[in-house]
């Protein structure tokens, strides 16, 4: 009984869940994205795709958890393996830049008019600093994506 009342709560924390059972590999890239990408959403300032992005893998490091307890309770090994393939955002620039350029143009788009356009009309400078303090990341991440972009087109026109 207390095992499994552990273990509910180790299946809220992302990942937790399969570390507690071995599965470290597949824990901590769980744990890692949904942790991440709740963190870098925040810092993108897109607060608006956190359930978008967040609840969904929340949900699915629930569950995984306890679909591979009962995978083990019922006797079938189960390998430590990966969620996803890294491979997908390192090989592919294309996409990746589109990402970032996309995540850029949302946070740098709910940066601005809430403060940088009362500030040009004189409400006063700190909002203008905070404007602009905020919209250093999505500035970052326009830049990059155009970047992965244009690169790819290169990989793909030498190709």
């Amino acid at each position: 009984m207390i095992h499994n009342i552990l273990f509910f709560f180790f299946s809220l924390i992302p990942g937790a869940a399969q570390m507690s059972m071995g599965l470290f590999k597949r824990g901590v890239q769980l744990m890692v994205t949904t942790i991440g990408a709740f963190t870098l959403l925040l810092s993108f300032n897109t607060e608006q795709l956190i359930p978008v992005i967040c609840f969904p893998l929340w949900f699915f490091s629930f569950f995984d958890g306890y679909n591979i307890r009962k995978q083990i309770a019922s006797g079938k090994t189960v390998i430590d393996e990966e969620v996803y393939s890294y491979d997908l955002f390192l090989k592919n620039k294309k996409y990746l830049g589109i990402g970032l350029l996309v995540l850029g143009l949302i946070g740098l788009f709910n940066t601005f008019p809430s403060s940088v356009i009362m500030s040009l009309f004189g409400v006063n400078f700190q909002n203008v600093y905070w404007s602009l303090r905020r919209s250093i990341v999505p500035l970052f991440l326009i830049i990059s994506g155009l970047y992965l972009l244009l690169k790819s087109r290169k990989i793909e026109a030498k190709g």
